[in-house]
């Protein structure tokens, strides 16, 4: 569409006032831009105390398995930007960004990395004069993960008269052991993790504590103390602000036991023993007949004897009396010799066994609804007792004891007891089973 011009009447046009007032805004606008132009050609600036960022993300670097472990952020830069005055004079130090790159970076070291500036806002009509220092030493290494066992340590402990002060614990088991992520070459150097509290009290009941995280090296000196407060300690003792570790914790509880020493005499148990042999009628050594326990007061002044766990009759034959055997103890209660297994040896000079094959079958606890029926017999069953019992023993005078309680229908392989009705000293050695089967009537 063509315009013509001669139909435009411009005296009309300029006598709009809002015409008039918006063309006098915009020619305002642009006479002051001129000025301030022309008034401030270029100005300089500088701004102090910048930081620079160095990224790894999406780099061969990163790729590597290599991280940064140096401070960056603790290092600063000054700044000269020059550009028009109205510009640079809004500028405000967020707005300058400094930047490393890594591109060189292909292993474990410390490189010197130029740093860029950049424009950090929607300003611009500015560039960068200077920057001061124009490089940053950047340190990398490969980025390792380990764990470590936590040794409580504690400090100027002691208990009262007639009481023990027992090595100390950390209270919370899953504190036990510590994942430390960090720089290999830290990594390496820690030899072992310790969680450290100076007490200095004297004790009549155990305590806890909260104690800090030490690492130390291969000669026990300190490499890095972390304390509950939050700060953390070099190897001489100075206050720093971070370290290129991560810790999966850097305090934790340690228990101070405070416990009582007594002596226990020993019990030797036995399970499954027939019914016609007395504890008496056994004869047994134990390497060990009295024994030192420690444990909370409370506890070991009721403590006389302690049990080992039970031996099963059906082991004991007369070339099968040796045994060993742990110790049952109460919460709260150790052996202070630390003793892993005591050894029982029963006397089976008296004794013999013969071996059988049981055709009778006692089938008890049968469902009302249900009948029985069991294999033909049971062959090479061993017997053992005293010898003059032994050689009086016939097959007829033995059976297989089936207990199927909780069986249903069906066909069931079920672990017997042999037993005699005659002979009640007398036992089985070893297990045995038979088929049973349990049909509805």
């Amino acid at each position: 569409m063509k315009i013509n011009l001669k139909k435009l009447d411009f005296r009309k046009i300029f006598s709009n006032k809002k015409f008039t007032v918006t063309i006098s805004l915009i020619l305002s606008f642009i006479i002051w831009m001129v000025a301030m132009v022309n008034r401030n050609p270029v100005r300089s600036q500088t701004f102090t105390d910048i930081s620079a960022t160095v990224s790894i993300e999406n780099t061969v670097a990163s790729e590597m398995g290599l991280g940064i472990v140096s401070d960056v952020s603790s290092q600063k830069f000054s700044v000269t930007v020059s550009g028009p005055n109205y510009v640079v004079s809004s500028l405000k130090p967020e707005d300058i960004l400094l930047s490393a790159s890594v591109t060189e970076v292909n292993g474990a070291g410390t490189y010197s990395l130029e740093i860029v500036g950049m424009q950090n806002s929607t300003k611009s009509g500015y560039t960068f004069s200077s920057i001061t220092p124009d490089r940053i030493d950047v340190t990398f290494d490969f980025i390792e993960t380990a764990e470590f066992t936590v040794t409580p340590k504690l400090i100027g402990v002691s208990a009262t008269n007639g009481l023990i002060a027992d090595n100390p614990t950390v209270s919370k088991p899953e504190e036990s052991t510590i994942s430390i992520k960090g720089p290999r070459s830290v990594i390496e150097r820690i030899s072992s993790v310790v969680a450290y509290a100076e007490v200095n009290e004297v004790l009549n009941a155990t305590k806890s504590y909260t104690a800090d995280i030490v690492l130390l090296d291969k000669d026990e000196k300190t490499i890095y103390r972390f304390t509950p407060s939050g700060k953390i300690y070099d190897e001489n003792g100075n206050v720093v602000e971070s370290t290129s570790l991560t810790l999966s914790f850097t305090s934790t509880t340690v228990s101070q036991p405070i416990v009582k020493k007594a002596t226990a005499a020993v019990s030797v148990v036995f399970n499954n023993k027939p019914q016609g042999i007395k504890d008496e009628d056994i004869k047994y050594s134990v390497d060990y007949g009295k024994v030192t326990v420690i444990g909370t007061p409370e506890v070991v002044d009721k403590l006389t004897s302690i049990s080992l766990s039970p031996i099963d009759f059906k082991n004991i034959s007369t070339t099968s009396n040796s045994f060993e055997v742990s110790a049952i103890l109460p919460d709260g209660v150790k052996l202070f010799d630390n003793i892993e297994f005591f050894t029982v040896k029963i006397d089976t000079s008296d004794y013999t066994e013969k071996t059988f094959t049981v055709s009778t079958f006692k089938v008890v606890n049968v469902a009302g609804n249900l009948t029985a029926k069991t294999g033909d017999s049971i062959k090479n069953v061993k017997i053992c007792g005293k010898e003059s019992v032994i050689n009086k023993l016939k097959a007829e005078d033995i059976y297989a004891l089936v207990d199927v309680s909780d069986k249903s229908a069906g066909q069931h392989t079920v672990e017997v007891v042999i037993k005699s009705d005659k002979y009640d000293n007398i036992w089985q050695v070893g297990s045995y089973s038979t088929a049973v089967t349990l049909t509805q009537k």
